[in-house]
């Protein structure tokens, strides 16, 4: 994932140093020594973390050895100090399996081994103990009621895991800058400056490291990392689909450094400027892709004051313009000050909220600047001629669960114990649902509906139960995106006999630029004069 920096590395070293030496305690000596227990393995696609439970008496000391076979190596392992409890073997392949031994020694020889096997996967996935975790320890009050952790890191390690980030600083405007290109295509772009201490992250930047400008007409030094790799064009957050996402951070600076700046933020992906210039646009032989109106850059904070802002406007020579829309909060200490800062990005909406408070949202269904493709996410500090600094404590990305194929949030009207994300204006009917579950009632006229972010040019099957006497009607929209204009994919209209019945509908969602989603709308209403009651909405991809 990029070349290695040698002022990075280390640091890394430094931290992992002293993280070793404060583990040294002077232990007794035994004839036999007792051996440690629990050991596990914690794998990234560039280093794998071992971790056992020191039983703290009878050792002097541990022997680490590892291997690709199954053979434990004959030469001498890393030695490593009493009450030491976890290592980190660095520099490994990618993709590979390792087998991996601790051995306890005294002074009268060694004891009984340990063993376990460790690979260096290169995709990231949501480990047990961490979820635990984060239940016990809930995030802010924004997160939606019902969405679950999908993503996240806590920065608990001392290495930055390389399955969540790439150090290769780049964006859309950097693109437009041929130096820095030149760079990014080279492997070349230079390197972060940032520390792990094991609960934190610090990304800063002085007068030292890095060692240069990001550019030389400009008068920034960028430490940053970000979930994709524009040389690679590999994306390790797949949110396309929107959802919450939370940071915890502390900022300061010191001096008067140029360029000062701190950010979270988003921007649209490469490999090149289809989503940066707007649609009818051309440049260099790229086809501009993204609709007038629709945002390329979401910064969820910059600068000191914290500032949000929407970025969309750009000329036919790819010149960025102006803001689609910006704001500050105020009332709120930045400086030196833990505060959180979220985004809920939906398929209609983004909206912004400061220590679990809502902002401002920018919810006009007819002025839609919600990007329907992934997006890179950034945690960057930026400047010059001075001390700047970034601590963050963690990220964590929530999304509405699904499952068994289903890709409606909230079929069942039971993950948020409210409506939510439909909405409109039925009601929910405790025990009144499929097998005494939660349904929605609908009284005659009431109607509920819900957008969500679907595969493009992809047929679907929209399976529902409903009972009752009447009728309903049920839309299937597509929806234009900014404009939000709606087009009929398919329009039933069914009577409702007696007990559950479960009816199905076949649609086509419309079509979109590559592996775009596309938003579409889905509206159930009453038309007759008695009650329905609707329960297990599914919304399903088929083959043709």
């Amino acid at each position: 994932m990029g070349s290695s920096n040698k002022t990075q590395d280390i640091i890394n070293m430094k931290y992992i140093l002293l993280t070793l030496l404060s583990m040294v305690a002077v232990g007794s000596l035994a004839q036999v020594p007792a051996a440690p227990t629990e050991m596990s393995a914690l794998g990234t696609r560039s280093w794998i973390k071992v971790t056992w439970k020191d039983n703290a008496i009878n050792e002097t000391g541990y022997k680490l050895y590892w291997s690709e076979n199954r053979k434990k190596p004959t030469q001498p392992g890393i030695t490593l100090a009493p009450n030491a409890c976890s290592y980190y073997i660095e520099d490994l392949k990618p993709g590979k399996n390792y087998h991996i031994w601790l051995e306890v020694f005294n002074g009268q020889g060694s004891g009984k081994c340990l063993s376990v096997r460790g690979t260096t996967a290169t995709l990231w996935k949501l480990e047990a103990t961490e979820l635990a975790e984060l239940k016990i320890v809930p995030s802010s009050a924004a997160v939606p009621k019902g969405m679950q952790l999908y993503w996240h890191d806590e920065f608990n390690d001392l290495l930055l895991n390389r399955n969540k980030w790439t150090t290769n600083y780049f964006s859309s405007l950097n693109y437009m800058d041929m130096e820095s290109k030149k760079e990014m295509l080279a492997n070349t772009l230079l390197q972060p400056a940032y520390m792990l201490n094991g609960k934190t992250i610090n990304l800063f930047v002085n007068d030292t490291i890095p060692d240069r400008l990001f550019t030389k007409k400009g008068n920034q030094k960028v430490s940053s990392i970000q979930t994709y790799d524009w040389r690679t064009n590999e994306n390790l957050l797949d949110n396309s689909k929107g959802g919450y996402f939370e940071v915890k951070v502390k900022r300061s600076s010191s001096g008067k450094p140029k360029g000062l700046n701190t950010a979270f933020w988003f921007d649209s992906p490469g490999p090149d400027l289809r989503y940066y210039l707007e649609q009818g646009t051309e440049l260099d032989g790229i086809q501009g892709i993204r609709p007038k109106g629709q945002v390329f850059e979401i910064d969820i904070f910059e600068y000191l004051t914290a500032q949000f802002v929407l970025h969309g406007h750009v000329d036919e020579k790819g010149k960025f313009l102006h803001n689609i829309a910006t704001h500050i909060a105020e009332g709120y200490d930045h400086i030196n000050q833990w505060v959180t800062h979220g985004v809920l990005w939906t398929p209609t909406s983004i909206k912004h909220y400061i220590n679990g408070n809502l902002i401002k949202e920018y919810t006009d269904k007819n002025k839609i600047f919600s990007p329907n493709h992934f997006m890179s996410v950034f945690l960057g500090t930026y400047g010059s001629e001075g001390n700047v600094n970034m601590e963050v404590d963690y990220i964590r990305a929530y999304n509405w669960p699904v499952s068994k194929g289903n890709e409606l949030p909230n079929p069942g009207f039971e993950d948020s114990g409210s409506l939510i994300p439909w909405e409109g204006n039925g009601e929910l009917a405790i025990g009144a649902g499929v097998k005494g579950s939660t349904g929605l009632r609908l009284q005659p006229g009431q109607k509920v509906e819900q957008y969500l972010y679907l595969d493009n040019d992809a047929h679907y099957m929209l399976d529902y139960w409903v009972r009752g006497k009447g009728m309903l009607r049920v839309n299937v929209f597509d929806v234009a995106m900014v404009s939000g204009e709606l087009s009929n994919l398919v329009k039933s209209q069914r009577s409702v006999v007696g007990r559950f019945t479960k009816k199905s509908i076949r649609f086509k969602s419309g079509k979109e630029h590559g592996k775009n989603k596309k938003t579409v709308k889905i509206v159930f209403e009453n038309t007759g004069t008695s009650t329905v009651i609707l329960d297990e909405v599914r919304i399903k991809y088929q083959s043709e």
